[in-house]
């Protein structure tokens, strides 16, 4: 049963990742042509497609439901740092699915060597080289531009995917030090069941449901770099109330 069962979640996720190939190869000509004559301007019409659209097609297509609790508390209109837990490569579509206003993800550099799905992340995403300081700092700064011109950010505070068995990894500051710098509230997004669904550990993919809830906004204006430590753990806390 347990050959049978793997079995099964290597051929969907097989299926899975013909379908999102087959929707990159498609978009990413269409979008290339977009941001060319249309300039960078186009940029967030292009991603809240992918969130509204795409992301949802997918999870159609990957016979993954989404149960979304508490959208209610987030204001499309508005701006945010949007923060989620990362334990699959499903929360990717899934949080984007579940999200009420488009957001540029901070991508990692490997991403772009991803065929297709690569060249779009250069396209529409927040680039950085972990490894070096530099392209760190060259990140943040521009997170808190695009934070300042109105245009929401999609972090994981985890850094990477969470491979342990304990609920969250140890988080990183740069979602909180942007927060603190731009002064806009914290959007905490956290999803369950995508480990299920997903195994981070191999190749395996199954149909089923979601859960993505959305707490409400933390503000950080009037926080300084001091006040990080304690913002940190509070959006630590409101995830693990779901994960628990």
């Amino acid at each position: 049963m347990k050959i049978l069962k793997s079995a099964f979640g290597f051929a969907w996720a097989m299926w899975g990742a013909l379908w999102f190939m087959i929707t990159m190869m498609i978009l990413t000509p269409i979008y290339s042509l977009i941001l060319f004559f249309g300039g960078k301007e186009m940029a967030m019409p292009c991603i809240w497609f992918n969130f509204r659209y795409l992301g949802r097609f997918l999870l159609f297509m990957f016979c993954v439901r989404l149960k979304v609790y508490g959208k209610e508390n987030i204001d499309p209109k508005k701006t945010f740092v949007i923060v989620a837990n990362h334990a699959a490569q499903l929360d990717i579509i899934a949080g984007a699915a579940s999200t009420p206003q488009p957001a540029k993800f901070l991508a990692k550099s490997e991403l772009l060597k991803v065929p297709f799905f690569g060249y779009m992340t250069k396209m529409l995403a927040i680039v950085v080289e972990r490894g070096k300081k530099e392209s760190r700092e060259k990140s943040f700064r521009y997170m808190v531009v695009t934070l300042r011109k109105g245009e929401s950010i999609f972090i994981y505070p985890e850094g990477t995917r969470n491979r342990t068995t304990q609920p969250l990894k140890e988080f990183k500051d740069g979602a909180f030090r942007v927060a603190i710098m731009a002064q806009m509230p914290i959007a905490v997004q956290t999803l369950t069941n995508t480990k299920k669904l997903n195994d981070p550990n191999g190749i395996q993919l199954f149909p089923g449901t979601v859960k993505v809830y959305w707490s409400k906004p933390i503000e950080t204006k009037g926080m300084t770099i001091e006040d990080l430590p304690a913002l940190r753990e509070k959006v630590r806390q409101e995830m693990l109330q779901h994960l628990v």
